[in-house]
C-alpha cells in the first residue's frame, strides 16, 4: 500500500514523518477502535509507540491526511452567500468589480433623461458616455489557531482517547471558525444604507412593517422591494436578486420556514388537516427566499437577507484563503532533548516537554471575510414588538 504524504502538493512531510511510520499508525488506530483481545493489544501498542519522540509527529501527519478530503466535503450552511477567494500572502488584497455607469447617456437625445442609447439623427453626432466605474474593498487573510497540551498523564493512562477525538474535534472548531469569521463579516459591515426601512406596506397582506421589525413574511417581502427601489451610487437601479438565503440566530429557522410556507399559500392548516397549495396559485415574492441559515453568532431576533453566491453583479459576502494552506493542519512539537544514550525514547517519561511534560498539537488555519457590497442585503435587529 502507498501513500501520498504530500496529499497531491497539500502538506509538508517533516523530518520525523515517513510512509512507513504513517502507516504503521493507521493501522494501530484502527486496531485500537476494536473490542476483544485484538483491541486491547492495539491500544497497548498504541500507548506504548505515542511516548516514543517521533510518533506524535506520525499521527499528527495521518490526522492531516484522513482531515483533508473530509474538510473538502463538508458544505458549511453559509457556502451558498459566499464567494471564495484564494490569495497569495498577508498583504490586503483588492477585489474590484467595474459597475456599469454610462454617465452622460441620460443627457442625450429622445430617452427622457434615462441612461439608455438616445436617438441619433441623421448625420447627428453620437452621444459620449463614460463606461464603467471601479468599485473595489480590500480584505487580508488572518492566522488563526490555538494548541493543546497531550499531557504525560494522559499519554500513559489514556492515549486512545485523545487520539480518537481530536481528529473530528479539530474540523468541528475549524468549520466553526470560518462561520465565525463570515458572520462577523457581514454584521460588521452592513451600514444603515441596508437597513430595513419602516412604514412601509406590504402589498399581500396590508401590514405595514416597522422599524426593526423582526423577520414576518410582510417584513421580508418589503425587504425584497426596497432592493428593487434601490440605485447605486452611480444611479443605477439595483437588481432584484433571484435568490435569497436568510440568516437568522440559531433556533429560529424552524419558526421562520413554517411561517414563510404559510404565507406563501403553500399550505394551509384547517382542524389540524395539512391541505398543500394548488397549481396556478399566483407567486409570491417570498419565493425568492430559497433557505436560511442559522448562526449562533447572530443574537436574538436579528435577520439579514443575503443574496446568493452568483445571483448578483457584485458579490456580496468574500471569504479568502491562503494560497497552499486552503484547509486547516495539525502540527505537533514537544521540545524534547535526545536522551543521553542517543536515539528516539521508548520511555513515556524521558519522551515528553523538558519544560512542563507535555506534547504541544497545534491547530492552523488562514481564512478571512468581508462584505464588498451591500446593494442586495437587508438587515434588521429585530427589536420591534
Amino acid at each position: 500500500m502507498s501513500i501520498d504524504l504530500t496529499a497531491g502538493g497539500r502538506l509538508t512531510v517533516g523530518p520525523f514523518v515517513n510512509e512507513r511510520k504513517v502507516l504503521a499508525m493507521a493501522e494501530m488506530v484502527k486496531g485500537a477502535k476494536l473490542g476483544g483481545y485484538a483491541g486491547d493489544r492495539a491500544r497497548t501498542d498504541l500507548k506504548e509507540t505515542l511516548s516514543t519522540s517521533d510518533a506524535p509527529h506520525a499521527y499528527t501527519h495521518l490526522v492531516n491526511l484522513r482531515n483533508l478530503p473530509m474538510y473538502d466535503e463538508i458544505v458549511p450552511d453559509f457556502d451558498p452567500i459566499t464567494t471564495t477567494e484564494i490569495v497569495p500572502d498577508f498583504n490586503a488584497a483588492t477585489f474590484w468589480s467595474l459597475t456599469p455607469n454610462f454617465a452622460g447617456l441620460e443627457h442625450g437625445k429622445d430617452n427622457d433623461g434615462q441612461r439608455v442609447a438616445p436617438k441619433v439623427a441623421e448625420l447627428d453626432t453620437y452621444q459620449y458616455a463614460f463606461g464603467y466605474t471601479q468599485e473595489d474593498t480590500s480584505i487580508a487573510v488572518e492566522k488563526r489557531g490555538f494548541r493543546v497540551g497531550w499531557s504525560l498523564e494522559r499519554g500513559v493512562n489514556d492515549p486512545f482517547g485523545l487520539v480518537n477525538r481530536f481528529p473530528g474535534d479539530m474540523l468541528r472548531v475549524a468549520t466553526k471558525t470560518e462561520e465565525y469569521v463570515v458572520i462577523r463579516a457581514l454584521i460588521n459591515g452592513v451600514t444603515s444604507a441596508s437597513e430595513l426601512i419602516g412604514g412601509q406596506v406590504d402589498f399581500i397582506s396590508g401590514d405595514t412593517v416597522p422599524a426593526d421589525s423582526p423577520a414576518t413574511p410582510a417584513a421580508l417581502r418589503v425587504a425584497i422591494r426596497q432592493i428593487g427601489d434601490r440605485t447605486d451610487a452611480n444611479g443605477n437601479r439595483v437588481p432584484t436578486p433571484a435568490r435569497f438565503r436568510l440568516v437568522v440566530a440559531q433556533g429560529a429557522s424552524d419558526s421562520v420556514n413554517w411561517a414563510l410556507g404559510l404565507a406563501r399559500g403553500l399550505y394551509s392548516v384547517q382542524d389540524g388537516l395539512v391541505t398543500y397549495r394548488a397549481t396556478g396559485t399566483p407567486a409570491d415574492p417570498l419565493g425568492r427566499i430559497v433557505g436560511v441559515i442559522e448562526s449562533e453568532f447572530i443574537t436574538g431576533n436579528a435577520w439579514y437577507l443575503v443574496p446568493e453566491e452568483g445571483s448578483t453583479d457584485r458579490p456580496a459576502l468574500i471569504k479568502v484563503r491562503l494560497a497552499g494552506y486552503t484547509a486547516p493542519e495539525v502540527y505537533v512539537s514537544n521540545f524534547n532533548g535526545a536522551p543521553i544514550a542517543g536515539g528516539a525514547s521508548s520511555n513515556p517519561f524521558q519522551a515528553y516537554s523538558f519544560e512542563n511534560d507535555s506534547v504541544d498539537l497545534k491547530l492552523r488555519m488562514f481564512v478571512n471575510a468581508g462584505l464588498f457590497s451591500e446593494d442586495a442585503v437587508v438587515h434588521s435587529d429585530g427589536s420591534a414588538a
